[in-house]
This record gives C-alpha cells, structure tokens and sequence, in this order.
C-alpha cells in the first residue's frame, strides 16, 4: 500500500547502514517518520529533495517501517537555509512540531507552517522581526491544537478582563482572587489576544517595546511547559531579539 501527499521535511537521522530516517509534517497525518534507503550514498536523486525545511511532493510506502518510494520539490526555501540564524528559528519552530503526537487533518496546522517558513525565507525582512514572527506562530499554533487561553474573562467568575494572573494553559484569573499564578499586564494582554487574530501582514509591521516583549517570553515559556509537560530548548533561542 502507497499513498502520495504533500509534506515539510522537520529532521533527517541516519538510519541502518547508508539509509536515513526523515520525519515530515503531512497534511493528512501530522508528522511521520520514513526511511530513505540509501540516501548516504552518493547519486542519492531523492535524497537531494528531501533538504531541510524543505516542502515536497512525496509518495510513502506503507509497511512496519514506512519508507519513502519518490519524491519532488515543491518549494525548497534556499534563502532560509542560507542563513544560520534562519535556521536555528526554523529548528525551534521543528521542535514544537516533533513533541506533538497528535495524528488526522492538519490542514490549517500545514498552511501556518507555509506562511511563516515563507516569512523566514523572505530577505525583506528583520532578523529581529523574524523572531517575533515566530514566537507569535507558537501560540498561533498551539490555538489551532485546542490550547488557546482564555483571555477576555476571568477562570473563576467569568467577568471581562484585561489584566490579572496568568494560570498556565488556561488563561486569566482577576487580581481579586487568591490564586497561584503569573502576574499579567493589560498591554500583554492586549497583545496575546492581537496575534492570535491578526494576519502575517498586519503582524510583520508590528513593533513591541522591550518590558512587553520579556514579559512575552515569560509567559510564552509558560504556555508551552503547561502544553509539553517541559521547557523549551527552542524557547532559549527566542529570548533574545
């Protein structure tokens, strides 16, 4: 049994002998694992498609050890391998992406990786504006898979909000309530709730001051620990900026 779809290559890992084992982000099936056999070995035609980050035409054979029958770029994205900087961002965002077991449809999940992979390929634009970009793609993301905090009222007595303690993977709580939780501002607030609204457009002229922008990543290291049940080595990298 075989099937074909379109994929996102997350990672290679060498493999039995002269094969590689690459994990791809599917439409259909989220990530998966196949090999490639022989693809150490030079002359390997498909391995020279299946590049980092890059998107992809694949056929897969189905088996006790999926393996990969035929491959084709679609979009190879050379600008953002040609940057380390790029890259080291693009592997933060693979990270997410491979801690996540959840399989079916990702259809809006794969679009979201297409747009801020094409933002990261894009020369146009800001180192420093590429790390905002994709920090905001993390709570872009883990939105989609169900994890969206609430923002506009409190847990507890449901009344409208716009700052109070920050309960991890859950949302806002009112000051007046005697909680454990993480002190958040009106600004962060305001913000958390514009990004996971806002286009790519809106949000690549988006400029934050240096206070929202810590508070952010506090909250954002939070967000992810309460998601993956451990901090975030990527995360590390998306402090600075």
């Amino acid at each position: 049994m075989s099937f074909k779809t379109e994929a996102f290559v997350l990672r290679a890992r060498p493999w039995q002998k002269a094969d590689r084992l690459y994990d791809l982000f599917t439409v259909h099936e989220g990530v998966i694992s196949a090999v490639l056999r022989s693809a150490a070995k030079p002359g390997n035609k498909l391995a020279g498609h299946l590049l980092p980050f890059s998107k992809v035409r694949i056929m897969i054979g189905r088996g006790r050890q999926d393996h990969l029958a035929g491959v084709a770029t679609i979009n190879d994205f050379s600008n953002l391998r040609g940057s380390l900087y790029n890259l080291s961002l693009a592997s933060a965002i693979a990270e997410l992406l491979l801690k996540d077991q959840s399989r079916g449809y990702k259809v809006k999940e794969f679009m979201l990786l297409e747009e801020v992979l094409t933002l990261l390929d894009n020369l146009d634009i800001s180192a420093a504006k590429k790390l905002i970009l994709v920090r905001t793609w993390l709570w872009k993301y883990l939105s989609l898979a169900g994890w969206q905090p609430q923002l506009d009222t409190c847990l507890i007595c449901s009344q409208s909000i716009g700052a109070g303690k920050y309960v991890s993977g859950r949302g806002i709580i009112c000051k007046d309530h005697d909680n454990s939780g993480t002190e958040v501002s009106a600004e962060l607030v305001t913000w958390l709730k514009f990004i996971n609204q806002a286009d790519w457009h809106e949000l690549v002229n988006q400029d934050i001051n240096k206070n929202l922008n810590k508070e952010w990543l506090k909250i954002s290291s939070l967000f992810y620990q309460s998601v993956y049940d451990k901090p975030s080595q990527a995360l590390k990298l998306l402090a600075y900026g």
